[in-house]
């Protein structure tokens, strides 16, 4: 038997061992791609376990996360900060080896992946960050970046909507440093993919703007496979390499929908072991000769590796200036924030998304590895940037994603695992079409800012279907999401203090449509603390947020008329007020005084803050903006009125 044979029936037997051990897993795909897969980290993949980290290793993603037996199987094999125990805790609780990769620099995994069709546009967003990358540090005696992307996909992921965003925009910018692999089995959990996918997958990528190529046998053609990631290396488009495989191979379950996610049994894997020429009485078996053969598949990567190394001194030697710059993708810095606008309550009135984009446009110059784009909503976003080029040359730093919110976000994830960090930008309401990529990043502590604006009813004439009313509560229940609903140019300015600076978590930016007063009483430097008091008071205390911030204000002023003692609190991110002390929380809003919350938006979640709380829990309505605030509720007398009310009968 060749060593390249017996090391893909190592793999294939390490899997479905692991699996048959957790009684848990997903045989079928690991059975059926360890050639390519095999193929593709032995003879192409450029990477080293001397230096996790390394700025120009090619990036691999296993969008098809359930066949991750197989990814820690060539981990293991490869030495890459994986060991045999790790493999037998496959799906155990705290293990290195989860049921699907979950973000792991140590183990080579730069995304969680899972859900399907997100790892593909994960893989968009790293092939746009290293053009970029290349572009502007790449010289002609010394090129430090050419590594590609690649991701494995399967059927599950190509139906997915978010692939037809991200792969069309791919094709779009011709992202020639991204590699599929498709495992083109045509099988899903329901049977054949005859039940629901009979699109003509070859003509419909190339009519994307892909390189399509096909292998016909990827269980057996070794040399066919070679041939195609070899042709993919030199593509001037992205390519997607189909490769007929069948789903649990070598198994009585192989082309089956039964060898997708429940191991094989005992039976079938001591006919695989047989059929393979290993012994079925010995499980977790590496053959000394294909160790050996890893072992000199490490050398010659981390040979490589050093080779680079070398390049890369003399470029620290010869382009200073570009070396210093490139330091801050590499260490993650940020460089001063003191080029934030400044504002005082005598500055004019403006809304929050106008203050956004003063903000990005003063930041960017000072933050090399800032990156933003938006999905066709640009001017009203106001997320682009006057002297920023667009990326469509690659070198440009504005991205326009067209309206594709799902991908875009999902890309965003992508661009911050390589040193960047993306802003992207749409309407509030529209963060239901972006959710599956924003619980992803935050899941994977992937450093986004999303700047969503319109933020409430008082958006006016678009309509209930463009007004946000359940938004914020949603983005809230997102466990390591910063949700920020800033009331003005300081609670901006101190908003993206905080987005910039917190690394391990995803921030959104709620912004508003209409111009909103500067106040008195707010502070930039309190943002950090989530909620703080504008006014202290005895008998009540109002919290709000955002454009509510200005309306709690001029309330307080009103019921103090009458003789009761009003305190005013902002909340600008319930999240960081979570978190702080017990005694900061109590001061702020003390247990023995009445708490009144006002947004314009769904209630729940402010009763864990609040006595009473005024919002808006139906869809909004057309009109002038407002107008609809003010039969929603949401004017001084009205809100007045409720208050007083609301004491009557307490």
């Amino acid at each position: 038997m060749e060593i390249k044979e017996k090391s893909i029936n190592t793999l294939r037997i390490l899997s479905v061992d692991m699996i048959q051990n957790a009684n848990s897993g997903h045989p079928g795909m690991p059975l059926g791609c360890s050639p390519m897969l095999y193929i593709l980290f032995s003879n192409f993949l450029k990477f080293s376990n001397n230096n996790i980290n390394w700025i120009n290793r090619d990036r691999f993603i296993l969008s098809n996360g359930h066949g991750c037996a197989l990814l820690y199987s060539l981990l293991y094999l490869f030495n890459y900060n994986m060991t045999m125990n790790d493999l037998k805790n496959f799906r155990k609780l705290h293990s290195n080896t989860p049921g699907h990769p979950e973000k792991n620099i140590k183990n080579m995994i730069d995304v969680t992946t899972g859900p399907l069709g997100q790892g593909i546009a994960n893989g968009v967003g790293m092939a746009i960050a290293y053009k970029n990358l290349s572009e502007k540090f790449n010289k002609n005696d010394c090129v430090i970046f050419n590594n590609k992307i690649y991701v494995s996909c399967g059927d599950g992921c190509l139906m997915e909507g978010i692939t037809n965003e991200a792969m069309s925009l791919a094709g779009h910018l011709k992202l020639n440093n991204l590699i599929i692999l498709y495992d083109d089995n045509k099988i899903s959990i329901d049977g054949s993919t005859d039940l629901t996918f009979t699109e003509n997958t070859f003509d419909k990528y190339n009519a994307m703007g892909w390189n399509v190529l096909v292998v016909e046998d990827g269980n057996n053609d070794l040399v066919s496979i070679n041939n195609k990631i070899n042709i993919a290396q030199n593509s001037n488009k992205p390519v997607l390499i189909m490769i007929r495989t069948t789903i649990g191979y070598g198994t009585s379950k192989e082309n089956s929908e039964k060898s997708h996610g429940t191991p094989i049994g005992e039976e079938d894997i001591i006919n695989l072991k047989l059929n393979c020429n290993f012994d079925p009485t010995i499980d977790f078996y590496i053959p000394y000769d294909v160790m050996v053969h890893f072992n000199n598949l490490i050398s010659q990567k981390n040979y490589n590796y050093t080779e680079w190394c070398n390049t890369f001194e003399y470029y620290k030697k010869s382009y200073i200036e570009d070396y210093n710059i490139l330091k801050n993708f590499i260490t993650n810095k940020i460089n001063s924030l003191n080029s934030l606008p400044t504002f005082t309550d005598n500055d004019k009135s403006m809304a929050t998304r106008e203050i956004s984009g003063l903000c990005l446009q003063s930041i960017h110059t000072h933050i090399p590895q800032l990156i933003g784009g938006s999905a066709d909503l640009s001017p009203s976003n106001n997320t682009k940037i006057g002297n920023v080029l667009d990326f469509n040359n690659y070198s440009g730093k504005y991205i326009h994603y067209g309206v594709r919110e799902h991908a875009m976000c999902a890309i965003a994830n992508g661009i911050s695992t390589c040193g960047f960090i993306p802003y992207v930008g749409t309407f509030l309401v529209f963060i239901t079409y972006c959710i599956g990529a924003i619980r992803m990043a935050a899941l994977s502590k992937h450093q986004v800012i999303y700047i969503l604006t319109h933020d409430s009813i008082g958006l006016g004439e678009d309509g209930p279907t463009h007004q946000p009313i359940e938004s914020l509560t949603i983005l809230r229940s997102i466990p390591n999401l910063l949700t920020f609903r800033p009331a003005d140019g300081k609670e901006v300015v101190g908003t993206y203090e905080q987005a910039l600076t917190t690394k391990d978590k995803p921030s959104a930016i709620i912004l508003s449509r209409q111009k909103l007063p500067q106040l008195v009483f707010t502070n930039s430097n309190m943002v950090c603390m989530g909620g703080y008091t504008l006014k202290k008071g005895e008998n009540i205390i109002l919290i709000a947020t955002g454009s509510e911030v200005s309306l709690a204000i001029n309330v307080m002023k009103e019921l103090e008329k009458d003789g009761l003692s009003v305190g005013v609190v902002s909340m600008p991110c319930c999240e960081l007020f979570d978190i702080q002390s017990k005694e900061y929380k109590e001061q702020v809003l003390p247990l023995n005084i009445i708490k009144i919350s006002i947004e314009a938006g769904s209630t729940l979640g402010w009763y864990k803050y609040a006595n009473y709380c005024i919002g808006i829990d139906t869809f909004g309505s057309s009109g002038d903006g407002d107008e609809v605030m003010d039969y929603f509720g949401f004017s001084v007398k009205k809100i007045k009125d409720k208050i007083n009310l609301f004491i009557k009968f307490i």
